[in-house]
Parts: structure tokens; C-alpha cells; sequence
């Protein structure tokens, strides 16, 4: 199911000189791994990659000023392509303790796509921090039984993992449904102006006069609490409802555009395109194709 090529590399600047391997996932792969205090690696992901860590802790990144770090109780979410260079150096727990993960590799159907496509931290990088409470141990249960599934013979063991997948993203959804909850109620105040009125030509200073503050009080406050500057938000949520009408309305790519507030079709399929890695046209193939395999199967079962 899986092409795993890898020559372990010692420490980053082993790392910058030469990738490590790729990695090439047919459908769907689930495994776990640990590695050693001092341990680094670096592999070229060519599918999406979902990685919820339950020991230790590591740093991402070939240049370390730039990169970020990630422990157990965090999800790490890469998209195709991404150059993941890791290592435990320079991690207080991943230089006592190494570091574990749960993982899935995954060309995922596109009714996961909007759980996977999250705010980025670093190219090709979006990290959640889950903790290790309740919610984590629900996570970790999920990764477990897919790696058992993906370890068996079931014919069905692809959609079963996704369907496990798809359990633990909803899961981590709670927590960041959380966080949004305890969200200062003025930038709460402009994210529901936004949500309310995607079909307008909204303004920062829109924003500013629903959330009731100046701009620089505004953005002083609302990407620390986001991840995104407050028009990047509203771009988010207008593609995300743009994605919705695709998969379930047969409306026109220029008649979605002007409904999620594009005055410009052309300018919205680049941004989609680049959110979203591929055209509104494109997208909405694809979801019907996957609605027809989905059918094939249940008629098939």
C-alpha cells in the first residue's frame, strides 16, 4: 500500500543537504512510530498526512528560527508536498524523552477535505493543540483502530480508516469549537458580522464598527485569536461556504462567487485554487465522482 524510503540523518544540517526519502501512499496507510532522544528525519510527503503525537515532543523545520514545535496533545496536519524535516534536538521532552506518533497518510475524499484544509503555521503545516485530556484519548483510540484496520484483510479497510479518521478530526473539532466559545466577545462580534453578510463587499472598517474597535485594536487582538488577519478570516469563511454550494447546489461557478461576496469570478477561482489546491470547476468533479463511488458501493455491500 505504501513506498517508505529513508536513510535516518543525525542532526539538521545532515538534513538540509539531502531529503531522506519520499513517501507515496496508493489510498490510505495508518501506523505509529517512535523515535530516540537525538533522533531527526527528513521525507518529502506526497499525500496528505495527519499526525497526532502521544510522546515527547519535536521541532519541524530545516531552519529552526523559522520552524515550530509540536508535543504530545497535538494534531500536526500536512498537505501533499510538504518537505517535513523534524528533529527532537532543541525539544526539552524530545531531548529526554524522543518523541511517538499515530499517523495516516491519506488522498482523502473530499467530504474530509474541509476538516484537513486548516489555517497554516508554517508551509505546508497546520498544528491544533488537543492537550491530553479526554478528547486526545478518544483521538488516540481512533489512530489505533485504524492502524489495526489498515493491518487487516477487511475489503472494506480504506473506507473504515477514513470513517475512524473522520471520528478523530470531529473529535478535535470540539476542542477548537471550545476555544472559539471562549473567543473575546469582539472578535466574535466581527466573525458574526462576517458569517451574516458574505455576500457583501465587507471593509475592515465594516469589521471594525461591528466589533467596536479602531484597526489597530482590532488587529492587535483578532489574529492571536484566529490564526488569520481579519480579512484572511473572511476570505476562509467565504471559501468554505463557496465549497458547500459546490458540493450541494448545481448553481453556477459565477453565480457562487457573487453569492459568497467575489465581484470577480476570475479573482475567486485563483484564491480557491490556492486554498483549496485545485479549480471550483475541478472540485465539484471531483465531489460528484466521489458521490458516485460512494452509491456503487452501498449497492454493491
Amino acid at each position: 500500500m505504501a513506498v517508505i524510503t529513508s536513510s535516518p540523518a543525525p542532526s539538521l544540517a545532515a538534513l538540509r543537504l539531502a531529503h531522506g526519502g519520499d513517501v507515496a501512499v496508493a489510498d490510505i496507510l495508518s501506523a505509529s512510530g517512535h523515535h530516540a532522544a537525538g533522533d531527526a528525519e527528513r521525507f518529502r510527503h506526497h499525500q496528505w498526512a495527519v499526525i497526532l503525537i502521544t510522546r515527547g515532543g519535536y521541532r519541524v523545520g530545516l531552519d529552526p528560527r523559522l520552524g515550530f514545535a509540536a508535543e504530545a496533545g497535538d494534531m500536526v496536519i500536512m498537505r501533499p508536498g510538504t518537505d517535513h524535516a523534524w528533529t527532537t534536538v532543541g525539544h526539552p521532552r524530545g531531548e529526554r524523552e524522543g518523541v511517538a506518533a499515530r499517523y495516516v497518510l491519506l488522498r482523502p475524499p473530499s467530504r474530509l477535505e474541509l476538516f484537513l484544509r486548516r489555517p497554516l503555521i508554517h508551509p505546508g503545516y497546520s498544528l491544533q493543540r488537543i492537550g491530553t485530556g479526554a478528547t486526545w484519548r478518544r483521538m488516540v483510540r481512533c489512530f489505533r483502530q485504524m492502524e489495526a484496520v489498515c493491518e487487516s484483510n477487511l475489503p472494506n479497510r480504506a473506507e473504515l480508516q477514513l470513517n475512524l479518521l473522520e471520528q478523530a478530526l470531529l473529535w478535535a473539532g470540539t476542542v477548537e469549537r471550545a476555544g472559539v466559545d471562549r473567543i473575546d466577545r469582539r472578535v466574535k462580534r466581527a466573525i458574526d458580522h462576517m458569517a451574516s453578510r458574505l455576500a457583501e463587499p465587507l471593509t475592515i472598517e465594516d469589521l471594525c464598527r461591528a466589533a467596536g474597535l479602531s484597526r489597530s485594536q482590532l488587529a492587535a487582538i483578532f489574529e492571536p485569536q484566529t490564526g488569520l488577519t481579519p480579512m484572511r478570516y473572511l476570505e476562509r469563511l467565504r471559501l468554505e461556504r463557496a465549497m458547500q454550494m459546490l458540493r450541494m447546489t448545481s448553481r453556477t461557478i459565477d453565480a457562487i462567487s457573487a453569492a459568497v461576496g467575489f465581484c470577480d469570478a476570475k479573482h475567486f477561482a485563483r484564491r480557491f485554487r490556492v486554498i483549496v489546491g485545485t479549480t471550483p470547476s475541478a472540485y465539484r468533479r471531483r465531489v460528484a465522482a466521489d458521490t458516485d463511488d460512494d452509491s456503487v458501493s452501498r449497492i454493491n455491500a
